[in-house]
């Protein structure tokens, strides 16, 4: 698909990103440029500005079992989960978290939270159908 992809966030996904977007304006305010909240926004604008839309739907990305409609991107200290779809231009991200926990901690996390419907409606927007909440993966691996 050579068209630019749209960048949507839910609720959760956009409150983690003004959070981090607030942590790192109030250092570049203070004139600290090295600080770690300002690296950790620039790698989260990085990944939503190139490095999600340069391959957004590349298999070894998809998480597996019931969440295998989900892709994340990890890069550096921040984790993406996303939903998209190759015949609509949108990727709507999820779920952002730095890296601070462990991978498991964090998917695990994520796993909870789309198996209670949380981003049912985001799935419904793309025409995509929410995990079957009967298979219950424990949490997703990465392929």
């Amino acid at each position: 698909m050579n068209a630019p992809f749209q960048i949507q966030f839910t609720a959760t996904a956009e409150a983690t990103y003004s959070e981090f977007y607030k942590e790192a304006a109030n250092c570049l305010a203070a004139g600290d440029e090295r600080n770690p909240k300002v690296t950790l926004f620039r790698s989260l604008e990085e990944a939503l500005t190139k490095g999600i839309p340069s391959d957004p739907f590349n298999q070894k990305n998809a998480l597996s079992g019931s969440l295998s409609n989900v892709f994340r991107f990890s890069r550096e200290n921040v984790r993406i989960c996303y939903l998209g779809h190759e015949r609509d231009p949108r990727i709507i991200v999820l779920y952002i978290c730095q890296s601070r926990a462990e991978e498991s901690s964090s998917y695990a996390t994520f796993t909870w939270m789309v198996m209670s419907g949380k981003f049912d409606a985001a799935f419904a927007s793309l025409g995509l159908n929410p995990p079957d909440r009967r298979a219950l993966t424990p949490s997703p691996t990465v392929n």
